[in-house]
């Protein structure tokens, strides 16, 4: 039975730190507490679902359609919103409020047109696996698969000479700007692919469990704690954050009960926060930084 919660925690943890990773990527570049997150999670299920419905015989192009319309998306928001705000250098409790009201509409989008009711699709990939004691659906293997590779694919990113600009504009991005980092293309690349990765994770968890317009909030506030556990601007550390979290929401689902791994959640940053203030993962600053 161990066996099998620490595979299922595995599994839900990789599909958490793709839209933790996502978020921590926007939030730490474009400095908003980026809510409609959650939005943009659920366009990448629903657009999957619409593009299956038109185009279901044309192998791969519903999931790259449902993935562009999430770019799209994501680049209308922060040449719309975000930008037009950071140039006028209007304070975080404006910016949060802005992207609360970009999630409810597309939220409310969405239910109004696809209904609030919950969406699935059956991959068809056949039945579940017996290994190791162990009980594995083939959606389990395909969501470990994909996950793990666009993890590795992001902390590879990470290491480039590209990302140190990244990195720049995360730790001063006046400074960055008058160094000749191009910070405004930077926010909207962090934008779109902070986005798509959400997108995947919830196409992913489309053919799993389904997707309703709702569901896109609660995982969008356990990818922001991950971040804040993570530590300030660390992707390993967001990912290590996730697994945790994902740890501990899946314990509590089998012995205790759903209704608790929300607030179980939040309790354990209370508890981080207290213990380590800047993250389970921190790096090392000159001392004129801090």
């Amino acid at each position: 039975m161990y066996a099998q919660l620490v595979f299922n925690t595995l599994v839900s943890g990789l599909l958490l730190a793709l839209v933790a990773v996502g978020f921590n990527l926007i939030f730490n570049t474009t400095k908003v507490f980026h809510l409609a997150h959650g939005a943009l999670y659920v366009t990448g299920a629903y657009a999957l679902l619409q593009f299956e419905a038109l185009f279901s015989d044309f192998g791969f192009l519903p999931l790259v359609g449902s993935l562009v319309v999430v770019a799209i998306i994501a680049l209308v928001i922060e040449k719309l919103v975000y930008q037009p705000l950071a140039n006028r250098k209007a304070g975080q409790a404006i910016t949060l409020i802005s992207s609360i009201g970009v999630y409810l509409f597309l939220i409310n989008l969405i239910a109004l047109l696809y209904g609030n009711e919950t969406k699935y699709i059956d991959p068809a990939l056949g039945s579940s696996l017996l290994f190791a004691g162990l009980t594995i659906a083939p959606v389990q293997l395909l969501q470990l698969v994909t996950a793990s590779c666009l993890i590795v694919g992001i902390l590879i990113l990470s290491k480039t000479q590209w990302f140190l600009k990244v990195r720049a504009m995360i730790s001063e991005e006046t400074v960055a700007s008058v160094l000749g980092v191009n910070t405004k293309a930077i926010r909207l690349w962090m934008m779109i692919l902070g986005s798509m990765l959400a997108g995947i994770a919830a196409i992913l968890q489309l053919y799993d469990t389904g997707m309703d317009p709702q569901r896109g909030m609660a995982i969008t506030l356990s990818a922001a704690v991950a971040v804040i556990i993570g530590g300030q601007g660390s992707i390993s550390g967001t990912i290590l954050a996730s697994l945790l979290i994902a740890f501990l929401q899946t314990t509590t689902e089998w012995f205790i009960s759903a209704q608790w791994k929300e607030g179980l959640t939040f309790l354990l940053l209370i508890a981080v926060i207290l213990w380590r203030t800047e993250g389970i993962v921190s790096f090392k600053m000159r001392v004129e930084e801090k």
